[in-house]
This record gives C-alpha cells, sequence and structure tokens, in this order.
C-alpha cells in the first residue's frame, strides 16, 4: 500500500462512479454558492444541494408527509407533537430524513450553524454504525513532498475514556485504509513515552487504551508515545530504544478534543499542512461538520471525501 494519496485519483474514483451523488447543505453562505460552482463544473454526476425553508415549502406534499410519517416513527415516545413538528421543519432536520429515505446520500454542512446543529438530527435520526462506538472525526494532513498524516478525534469527545480512545484508534485506522488504500500505523499518544512519565493517571489512561485497542485489531500500534518520538525517526531511535518500528505511524490519536484540535490547527496555520475534514465516522449516513471559517476549497474538498464516503459504503 501507498503512503500519500493522490486526490486526482480520489476525483476520477467519484466520475466513473455510475450513479449520481446527492450531497446536501444547510448552509446560507455565499461560501456554500462558490463551493458548489467549482463541484458541478469538474462532476457532472456529484450534486451539492441546499436544504432551506423555501425548499422545505416546496417540497411535494404527498413526499413530505411521508418523511414525517417517518420521523414520527422514529421519535415515537421521545417528542411531544409540538416539539416533532418543529423540528421537523427544521433543515438540519429535514436533511438527515432525506439521508434516512435514500432521498440523498450524503450531507456537508457547518459553515453557518455549530456542530450540535448538525450531529444532533445525525444522533436521533439515522444513529452510529457499531453499538457502544463513539462517532468521532479525523483530520486529513497533507503537504506536497510529505507523507499524509491522519488527526482524531478533533471534533467531538471532548474527554474520551481508554475504552473509547481505542474504539475512534480503530475507526480512523480503518477509514484511512479503506478510504484511501493507506495502511495505517497508529500512535497513542501522550506526554509521556514508554512509562517515563510515571504513574500519572493520564498516562495510565493511554496505557489502557494502547492495550484495549491491541486486542481488538492486527494494525501497528505504538503507545504510550510522545508527539516527537512517533514523528521523527532520530527520536523514535532515541526514546525507543529496542523498540523494532520500521515505519513510523501515520494515525495519531489524541488524548482528547483540546490536544486534537489544537494540534490540527497549529499543523494548518504554522506548518502549512492542507486540512481536509473533520471527516465523521461511525454514523449511519456520511455526514461532515464544517468548520464555520471554512474556505470555499475546503468546503469542495470535503464535499469529495464525503462522495467517497458514500461510494465505499454502497
Amino acid at each position: 500500500m501507498k503512503d500519500k494519496i493522490n486526490f486526482e485519483d480520489l476525483k476520477a474514483k467519484i466520475k466513473n462512479y455510475h450513479q449520481e451523488i446527492i450531497i446536501l447543505s444547510t448552509d446560507d453562505d455565499q461560501r456554500f454558492f462558490d463551493a458548489k460552482k467549482i463541484i458541478e463544473q469538474e462532476f457532472k454526476n456529484l450534486k451539492y444541494l441546499k436544504i432551506d425553508q423555501k425548499f422545505i415549502e416546496d417540497y411535494d406534499v404527498n413526499e413530505k408527509e411521508k418523511l414525517y410519517q417517518l420521523f414520527k416513527e422514529l421519535r415515537k415516545d421521545k417528542d411531544d407533537l409540538k416539539s416533532l413538528e418543529k423540528k421537523f421543519l427544521d433543515r438540519n432536520y429535514f436533511a438527515n430524513l432525506l439521508l434516512k429515505s435514500k432521498k440523498a446520500d450524503g450531507i456537508v454542512s457547518g459553515v453557518t450553524h455549530p456542530t450540535s446543529d448538525i450531529l444532533r438530527p445525525s444522533f436521533q435520526i439515522l444513529k452510529t454504525k457499531i453499538k457502544n462506538t463513539p462517532v468521532s472525526s479525523f483530520m486529513w494532513l497533507k503537504k506536497q513532498n510529505h507523507r499524509d498524516l491522519f488527526f482524531a478525534d478533533i471534533s467531538v469527545n471532548p474527554n474520551p475514556n481508554s475504552e473509547e480512545l481505542a474504539n475512534i484508534a480503530i475507526e480512523t485506522a480503518n477509514s484511512v485504509k479503506k478510504m484511501f488504500n493507506i495502511e495505517p500505523v497508529i500512535a497513542m499518544l501522550s506526554f509521556s513515552t514508554f512509562g517515563s512519565g510515571g504513574n500519572h493517571p493520564l498516562v495510565l489512561k493511554i496505557q489502557e487504551a494502547t492495550e484495549i485497542a491491541k486486542k481488538l485489531t492486527n494494525y501497528k500500534i505504538i503507545g504510550e508515545i510522545q508527539w516527537d518520538a512517533a514523528y521523527n525517526e532520530e527520536v523514535f531511535k532515541i526514546k525507543a530504544k529496542g523498540y523494532d518500528f520500521s515505519k513510523l505511524p501515520n494515525v495519531f490519536i489524541f488524548p482528547d478534543l483540546d490536544c486534537g484540535n489544537i494540534s490540527y490547527k497549529i499543523a494548518s496555520s504554522l506548518g502549512n499542512f492542507e486540512a481536509i475534514g473533520p471527516i465523521l465516522q461511525n454514523i449511519r449516513k456520511p455526514v461532515n461538520d464544517l468548520s464555520r471559517g471554512a474556505k470555499v476549497q475546503e468546503i469542495v474538498n470535503l464535499v469529495i471525501i464525503t462522495a467517497l464516503q458514500v461510494i465505499n459504503s454502497n
């Protein structure tokens, strides 16, 4: 397997796909329209549609009634009638119902909505693929003449426990392998390398997460380990004497959301990496949440990634 992703190969996979792919947005922002124009110029079979109040009002009456009955059944004994009707007319809920009913294939939104507005309807309508495994996110960091890096979790779980961290690691590795055909090597990051931080609870948490993950998968996993040792071969040789690790990690699992979110933004702003994502995982249909500061090309890139998730799930 390769170490670096060719973005043109990913685009070709979409262009050669035999079906139309419909990705929804609920954003009211010029960036949506600019991204839509770029996408539809490049891909004949990829549509990026905005769901707004007018779209909902004009939607076919009979089809809308079917969606409402579906929603009513999904939220049975969970919402009263007033709450149900209010949610049904909310564009984020309506978009998720379109996904659930196979009227669309994915969602890319968030430049005018907080993460909670994007994810809450998905949790209630689409639900998770794997029970007792958290929904999580990763960021693809790419730069010319540099191996591709993947950071998780960077937008969903504030303080995952050791079992959740192990599951996030495996889910991210699975996503990287399936979507990009790259062999994942996982680093479970800490301020400590192989016990150098003593018996501090934060060190023990990563050690436990590492052991859980190793029992659940055959992927190469190293931890607990500091960033410099995981990233730099020379530092690895110094801090991990006696460890045979022929390939450096490319999947980096951070201890909490503070670390992951701050780190990818430092890599992007100071390291000149292009950050593509956040890419969400463990939702039954592809749903991805943009940063509210996302640039037009970042929106385009995430729509492309979402289309790939659609293709890989079929």
